[in-house]
């Protein structure tokens, strides 16, 4: 079982990072931060799967009470301290370097990062399930 971000994190990004990511926010609680970044400029969609599928998945596994915050594009805030996990998008509009460096931002701060994919398979129950 494979998926367009989960291929995405292991050639932009670090699959295994990624799935302690998603792992780690499947144990958070309802006083959850979460960072939802994107990388496209696209108007969001009625149903847009950064802000409206995921975040809707998250709240159903976690609690109404969780804070998601939201940054889009190029832009991606310098102080990620407050957050508990940042989830990117498949990162298909930038080039590897930019998710490199956003994930070694993270990784700095202490904070746990992941994308969609990997969001998205371990709130199925099939985190476990994916292959390259």
């Amino acid at each position: 079982i494979t998926s367009f971000s989960i291929l995405f994190a292991r050639a932009k990004g670090d699959e295994e990072i990624m799935i302690e990511g998603a792992r780690h926010l499947m144990g958070l609680g309802e006083n959850a931060r979460i960072l939802m970044s994107e990388a496209c400029t696209h108007a969001p969609k009625e149903e847009d799967i950064g802000r409206v599928k995921i975040p809707r998945m998250l709240r159903k596994k976690l609690g109404d009470n969780i804070t998601i915050d939201f940054s889009r594009d190029i832009q991606f805030p310098e102080d990620i301290f407050d957050y508990d996990v940042v989830v990117m998008c498949g990162s298909c509009m930038f080039q590897r370097p930019v998710v490199q460096s956003r994930i070694e931002k993270a990784r700095e701060a202490g904070v746990h990062i992941t994308n969609y994919g990997m969001v998205i398979a371990a709130a199925k129950g099939i985190l476990d399930k994916i292959d390259f």
